[in-house]
C-alpha cells in the first residue's frame, strides 16, 4: 500500500510540474514573440542588408563583403570608433567610481536624510540624454553660458572659454555630462548591496582596529563585487550607444573630434542613403560591443577568484 500510495504521489508531482511548466510557457510566449519581432528580425534584416547595397528605394544589389572592406578604409569610421571607446570607457569608470563613493557615504546618513539623498542623486537617471545635453550646453556654451558668466562674475574672465568647440575640452564636457546621467544608477545598485552586509561584520572589524578606508577597500568593495559589475555593465553600455547627447552637446564637432559609431551609422543611413554600408558598420559595432561585454565579464571573474 505504501509503494502504491509513492508511486501515485510521484506521478502527481510529475502531473503538477508539466502543468507549472506548461504555464510558463504560456506566460513566455508573448515576451518571446515580441523579441523576436522587435528584436530578432532587425537584427537578422540588419545581417542581410550588410552584404547588400541599397540606398532606400528600388531592388537591392548584392554586394558581398565590399561593405566591409569599405569600412577599412574608412577614417571617419574609426575616429567614430576611438571617440565611442573613449566616451564608454571613461564615464564607465568614472560613473561606478562616483556611484560607489556616493553610496558609501549614504551609509553614514540617517534615515530621512538618505532618502532625499539618493532621490535627488538618482534623478538625473531619469532625465532623457538629448535634456541632459541641452542642460549642460546652457552651462557650457560660450556666451550666455552659465560657467561662463560665473568667472566673469568673480573677476576671472580670462579662463572663460569656448568650452563645447574647443578640441580639448568638447571630449571631457561629453563624459562628464555621461557621468552625471548615469552614476545615479550605480549607487542605487551598490547601496542595495552595502545594506545587505551584516552590521555585525562591520563591528567586528572596527574592534579589531580597522578604519573606515580598509573596511571600505577590504570587506565592502569585495562583498558588492556582483552590484559593482553590474554597475559597470550597464554605463558601459550606455557609453556605447551614446549618441543623443552628443547630437545635443557638439553635434560631432568640433571639426568631428566628438563624432561617435551611432551617430556615424544614423548619418550613412538617412543622409547619404548608404543603407547596406550602415548595416555592415552596425554589425561591426554590435562585435565590438559584445567583445566589450565578454571583457568585462573575464575581469570581474578573475577578481572574483583572486
Amino acid at each position: 500500500m505504501s509503494i502504491y500510495t509513492t508511486i501515485v504521489n510521484q506521478k502527481k508531482k510529475k502531473t503538477v510540474r508539466q502543468k507549472y511548466m506548461i504555464m510558463g510557457l504560456a506566460f513566455l510566449i508573448p515576451a518571446i514573440v515580441t523579441y523576436f519581432i522587435f528584436m530578432g528580425y532587425p537584427l537578422w534584416r540588419t545581417f542581410y542588408m550588410s552584404g547588400m547595397e541599397w540606398n532606400g528605394f528600388g531592388d537591392m544589389t548584392f554586394a558581398g563583403m565590399d561593405n566591409f572592406k569599405k569600412i577599412l578604409l574608412d577614417s571617419t569610421f574609426w575616429d567614430a570608433l576611438k571617440n565611442t571607446l573613449y566616451f564608454a570607457v571613461f564615464s564607465s569608470v568614472f560613473s561606478v567610481i562616483t556611484g560607489l563613493l556616493l553610496a558609501w557615504l549614504n551609509m553614514y546618513m540617517r534615515r530621512m536624510e538618505g532618502q532625499v539623498f539618493r532621490t535627488i542623486m538618482f534623478a538625473p537617471t531619469m532625465i532623457a540624454p538629448t535634456i541632459t545635453g541641452l542642460l549642460f550646453v546652457f552651462i557650457f556654451t560660450e556666451d550666455i553660458g552659465l560657467l561662463n558668466n560665473i568667472l566673469r562674475s568673480i573677476g576671472l574672465s580670462e579662463l572663460a572659454a569656448a568650452w563645447l568647440i574647443s578640441m580639448p575640452t568638447a571630449k571631457i564636457i561629453v563624459v562628464i555630462a555621461t557621468v552625471w546621467r548615469q552614476f545615479g544608477l550605480t549607487m542605487v545598485l551598490c547601496y542595495a548591496g552595502l545594506q545587505g552586509i551584516s552590521n555585525e561584520l562591520l563591528e567586528a572589524a572596527k574592534l579589531d582596529g580597522a578604519s573606515h578606508l580598509k573596511i571600505f577597500t577590504r570587506i565592502l568593495v569585495p562583498m558588492i563585487k556582483p552590484q559593482i559589475e553590474i554597475a559597470a555593465l550597464f554605463t558601459l553600455l550606455g557609453g556605447l550607444k551614446i549618441y543623443d547627447s552628443v547630437v545635443a552637446l557638439t553635434g560631432g564637432g568640433p571639426a568631428r573630434q566628438t563624432v561617435v559609431l551611432p551617430m556615424w551609422i544614423v548619418e550613412n543611413a538617412f543622409t547619404y542613403s548608404k543603407f547596406g554600408y550602415a548595416s555592415a558598420m552596425s554589425i561591426v559595432f554590435i562585435a565590438v560591443v559584445l567583445v566589450f561585454i565578454i571583457l568585462l565579464r573575464f575581469m570581474f571573474r578573475g577578481g572574483g577568484d583572486a
